[in-house]
């Protein structure tokens, strides 16, 4: 089974705050999965992605 991560989960994983991630779900720049309550889940290919464009975002 593959693994899910919460947002706070996530945000830690990404180093990011909880509030950080929140606001970037909330802008369109991160487009999570939902689980059954509709709470936001990301999966580990999820993270790769986010991680790979945040550290492009780093580098300007």
């Amino acid at each position: 089974m593959k693994k899910r991560y919460n947002l706070s989960e996530a945000a830690e994983i990404l180093g990011l705050t909880r509030q950080g991630l929140y606001y970037w779900i909330k802008k369109g720049w991160v487009t999570p999965k939902r689980d059954y309550k509709g709470h936001p889940v990301f999966m580990d290919a999820d993270l790769k992605k986010i991680k790979k464009w945040k550290d492009k975002l780093e580098e300007v």
